[in-house]
């Protein structure tokens, strides 16, 4: 049976649940640094990113979910080439991106996506003092991201 004195819901209460949210992040995330990805010169026939750069460094708290080859140097050496596997899956607020990421680099021009974050762009795990950029995800912003070396 459900809590009489709750409100199922409610717009408050949603506000609350993503207190939470954000407040377990700070106390057990780790703080990374979000890098996106500046479009300098791009090919207009197949849409090929020929030149971009990373010019801002955005610092946001963020929780380790995997961290799946994230070991010394896990590359393998396979018919396609080199194949670096370090790899992590963070989980971060959408709330935080939202309010403290996206206000920051909304206003900045070359960048295509600024309401979450996506692939190409880098993030600097300072732990490990590595830069992994954003490969792939679930949904916006739960990132499996890999190593870039």
């Amino acid at each position: 049976m459900l809590n009489p004195f709750f409100l199922q819901g409610s717009k408050t209460e949603q506000g609350l649940i993503q207190d939470l949210i954000n407040e377990q992040l700070r106390m057990y995330g780790v703080e990374i640094y979000y890098l996106p990805r500046k479009y300098i010169t791009e090919n207009t026939v197949i849409k090929e990113l020929i030149e971009s750069e990373f010019n801002n460094a955005y610092p946001i708290e963020a929780y380790v979910n995997t961290y799946e080859g994230y070991a010394d140097n896990p590359t393998i050496l396979s018919k396609f080439g080199i194949q670096a596997l370090n790899e992590i899956t963070l989980t971060l607020s959408r709330e935080r991106f939202k309010t403290y990421i996206s206000p920051l680099i909304n206003q900045q021009p070359n960048i295509k996506l600024s309401t979450r974050p996506k692939e190409g762009d880098l993030i600097y795990f300072p732990l490990g003092d590595r830069l992994f950029e954003i490969k792939y995800g679930k949904n916006a912003l739960k990132r499996k991201i890999r190593d870039r070396e």
